[in-house]
């Protein structure tokens, strides 16, 4: 059973000691109060911020477009003081075009605050929270049945494209424009999921 919240670990940047924070339901109050608005009052340059691939995204507008659709989740990072440190969302209703016939989660969006992006700010204030949320989304593929199953179209960046492929990831697509699906074997999340001590 995906039950929320559940707690998880992440990497102070400026101490690299642990940091208690837990997976949430990340709903349209709190993106509109710990999200839109907030994530990008940063330091950084008006250009570095308008180069993120996200930086236009209206998280509450996103939420509220999907509100009726029963197969959309949304999960968030949050910190003891409650703010949001990333955030994804997902439908878990798809078909897995890696493995012909299953099922599969596609991953709609991801992304951890930009405090929290080492090439924006130096140091970042948690590291790990990417990595926390992607788990989490295959986690709950592997409980609803679907072996674990997860697959993504990634923004056009190398970083970003290391970061799947590190975590088991497969390209299985690649449009003219060189944007790369992605997706995680059944074999290669349960691979993953037992490597972080959960239960297969």
């Amino acid at each position: 059973m995906f039950e929320l919240p559940f707690s998880v670990s992440l990497t102070r940047g400026d101490t690299g000691r642990p940091e208690a924070a837990k997976i949430v339901e990340l709903d349209r109050t709190l993106a509109k109060t710990q999200i839109d608005g907030r994530w990008w009052k940063i330091e950084s340059g008006r250009t570095a911020r308008s180069e993120e691939q996200d930086h236009h995204w209206q998280w509450v507008k996103v939420l509220g477009e999907q509100r009726t659709n029963l197969a959309y989740q949304a999960i968030a990072v949050q910190t003891p003081d409650q703010e949001v440190q990333g955030a994804a969302t997902y439908f878990v209703d798809s078909k897995s075009r890696l493995e012909e016939g299953e099922g599969t989660i596609n991953l709609d969006r991801i992304a951890t605050a930009p405090r929290n992006r080492p090439w924006l700010c130096e140091p970042p204030r948690f590291k790990g929270v990417g990595y926390c949320l992607l788990l989490a989304v295959v986690r709950h593929s592997y409980l609803l049945g679907l072996g674990g199953r997860v697959w993504l179209t990634s923004v056009p960046d190398q970083k970003t494209h290391d970061f799947y492929l590190a975590r088991g990831f497969e390209v299985i697509f690649e449009d003219e424009d060189g944007i790369l699906d992605f997706e995680i074997s059944a074999s290669g999340a349960c691979a993953w999921l037992a490597e972080e001590g959960y239960p297969i």
